[in-house]
């Protein structure tokens, strides 16, 4: 007999075989139960969590010989022609390669006959979200009063696309992503069965590689009992699915919680011999950071020994940052010219932001211990070397304790303001805001900031721009920009200057008034006046574009 694979062999005939929807199975049972069966029902869900699985479970109980139930017997005849995909009243379409209206009226042409052999005709439509509109409306009525010896099972994994016409005739089921855990432990009974032997970890590594589709682990399966033998082990199942080696991951962690820059580039030096995939790695290392927090956060929950000493070597605050910084330069990393370099300024932006101290100058050795209040100092948001205070200024002991923490210099110097506000301009014009949240940042000037503690000052016209949802939707915005959670409160004074708006006008003035000079000094248009006794309309002359900061 042919080797039959396990996403075939274990295909669940009933509903109590069935792993990980309950809530559909518990309300098709009880509709069978007691005879309230629905003429048409959808069950939708990603790929591989068993919407034709229950679909044709569904056909089996409603024509099962020894009656409809919600356990069919499974050896009736009936219940074996479907069993092996040839019931004649079980009518199977894919909709995907019957999109025509002609596919669909040619099906429903039949729908008014008498089943063959069954107690139902059940028309089972699979990927339906891909019939045409015409076909939809050729569906339509049919599906809004069929035979009475008629049932439509309809299976989608894309329900937007549906017509709410079709919808509203339907009983819908969304069926749910499996957890790992959940696969992992079915597919540990599964191997039992088999008498195949495995490691657990393998196993994991499985359910987390099938995103929830119990399909797709079963598929797995096969392929890492094809590459590795009996038994399954950890080793063999990521050298199969290109995962990156856990120690890898814990040396990163290990030399993050040492807190140098040099540590770390070393310690991916080491890992980058193993030539591992950048982005695999780092979703490793969100996966590390993760079990750090869960860790911290509740500590019986990781069985990991060396996690949790690790996670003990972390503040909550570095654990948690480094984790927003991984997640982001996740979605930068395809945009990096060189992927190795990309995921180094992810490492370094770990090191360099992380809240427990500054790192000395020369970033290579360690960083200042958290002060002993229980607070933790939060480092200086980069790339602001202009903000620094000037060197003929006398500085507080305050602030010479945080060099870092470049906040903007007091009124009594010009430049510095200057500085301050160019800068503050030009991280304004790169924010991805638009709309009420941009007039609150352009119209604001930038106050005293305590450390990550900013204070926009406005005048008294625009208190209604300075609501508190919008400070906070714009301290979130300015955080992700830079890397550090900023936190901003509105402050009012009669007159406020050089503000993003007034730096934008005043540019575009400049640009007016240079090019109203060129155009009026260009040979052309002198000859053209001189010769013509023309006039050059001034006002006619306007930028396109207001000019960013």
């Amino acid at each position: 007999m042919s080797y039959q694979v396990l996403a075939r062999k274990y295909r669940p005939r009933t509903f109590h075989e069935l792993v990980g929807q309950e809530h559909v199975s518990r309300a098709l049972v009880n509709a069978l139960d007691h005879d309230r069966l629905h003429h048409a029902y959808l069950f939708t869900g990603t790929r591989g969590v068993g919407k034709t699985t229950i679909a044709r479970i569904l056909s089996r109980c409603l024509n099962c010989e020894q009656g409809v139930s919600s356990q069919p017997c499974g050896v009736c005849d009936t219940c074996v022609e479907i069993n092996e995909g040839r019931f004649v009243d079980l009518i199977e379409v894919d909709a995907a390669s019957r999109t025509k209206v002609e596919d669909t009226r040619e099906l429903l042409d039949n729908v008014q006959y008498a089943p063959t052999r069954g107690r139902y005709k059940v028309y089972l439509i699979d990927e339906v979200h891909m019939l045409s509109a015409h076909s939809f409306n050729a569906l339509l009525k049919t599906l809004e009063e069929p035979p009475p010896h008629v049932k439509f099972l309809l299976a989608t994994t894309d329900p937007q696309k549906l017509p709410v016409t079709i919808l509203s005739r339907c009983l819908q089921f969304n069926l749910k992503a499996l957890a790992a855990d959940r696969i992992a432990a079915h597919l540990q009974d599964l191997l039992q069965r088999e008498m195949i032997g495995f490691e657990a970890p393998a196993l994991a590594l499985i359910g987390q590689a099938a995103r929830g589709s119990m399909r797709d682990a079963l598929s797995l399966t096969d392929q890492a009992i094809a590459f590795s033998g009996n038994p399954l082990t950890e080793a063999a199942v990521r050298s199969m699915l290109g995962s990156v080696d856990r120690a890898h991951v814990l040396a990163l962690l290990e030399s993050l919680a040492e807190g140098g820059a040099e540590q770390v580039l070393a310690a991916l030096d080491q890992v980058a011999e193993q030539a591992p995939d950048e982005l695999a790695l780092l979703d490793e290392l969100i996966s590390g950071l993760h079990a750090l927090a869960v860790s911290q956060a509740v500590p019986g929950r990781q069985a990991d020994e060396r996690i949790t000493a690790l996670a003990s070597r972390f503040t909550a605050e570095q654990v948690q940052l480094g984790y927003d910084i991984a997640l982001r330069g996740r979605r930068d990393l395809a945009d990096a010219p060189n992927p190795r370099a990309g995921l180094e300024m992810v490492l370094l932006r770990m090191v360099l932001f992380r809240p427990d101290g500054v790192v000395p100058a020369g970033g290579g050795g360690g960083t200042k211990k958290p002060v002993e209040s229980g607070r933790s100092e939060l480092r200086a948001v980069p790339a602001q070397p202009a903000l620094q205070a000037q060197p003929q200024q006398q500085s507080s002991p305050q602030q010479a304790a945080k060099p870092e923490l470049a906040a903007v210099p007091a009124p009594a110097t010009r430049q510095g303001e200057t500085d301050g506000a160019v800068w503050w301009a030009k991280l304004v014009a790169g924010l991805p805001i638009e709309g009420m949240l941009r007039s609150l940042a352009e119209h604001a000037a930038l106050g005293e900031r305590d450390g990550l503690n900013w204070t926009l000052v406005l005048e008294p016209g625009h208190q209604t721009l300075a609501t508190a949802e919008r400070l906070e939707q714009l301290s979130a915005v300015i955080s992700q920009t830079l890397g550090n959670r900023v936190r901003l409160q509105a402050d009012w004074q009669g007159s406020v200057s050089q503000t993003p708006a007034q730096q934008i006008a005043a540019a575009r003035q400049a640009k007016l008034v240079k090019t109203r000079q060129l155009i009026s000094q260009d040979p052309v248009v002198v000859a053209l006046v001189r010769e013509f006794g023309g006039q050059l309309d001034m006002d006619s002359i306007q930028p396109d574009e207001p000019t960013a900061i």
